[in-house]
């Protein structure tokens, strides 16, 4: 399963508006993780993110972050699971750095079917 750029752009519209869609676990529950920020515009292509990550592009939506932290968006169900685990330290790769730590969590904005990838680098 995949999504065009512009069922990308549509979920991210619509999202906000659905009150269907149930909530995320919150970070301040005991055992959930923190969630990650919004889901932000990134409009590099498929193919950077999968240069990026070694997750398939087509089921990465953004790439936000710095060499300290950094958050990888992606389809849960269109990733890898394979790529989606090695893709933080080949991030941290990419910044010169080892890896430190990662998790996934949800987004703040609860975007359908997106999960994001927090990974921290060592110094």
């Amino acid at each position: 399963m995949s999504f065009a750029p512009r069922a990308w752009m549509a979920a991210l519209i619509a999202a906000p508006l659905c009150a269907c869609v149930a909530p995320a676990p919150q970070g301040g529950q005991p055992g959930a993780p923190a969630l990650a920020p919004a889901v932000p515009a990134d409009p590099r292509s498929h193919g950077v993110f999968e240069q990026i990550t070694g997750i398939n592009g087509d089921a990465v939506a953004a790439i936000s972050g710095d060499a300290r932290r950094s958050y990888i968006y992606f389809d849960a169900v269109a990733a890898k699971k394979a790529a989606v685990e090695a893709a933080p330290a080949k991030l941290c790769a990419g910044y010169g750095r080892a890896l430190k730590s990662s998790y996934v969590t949800y987004p703040a904005d609860h975007v359908p079917g997106v999960k994001a990838l927090v990974v921290d680098c060592a110094s």
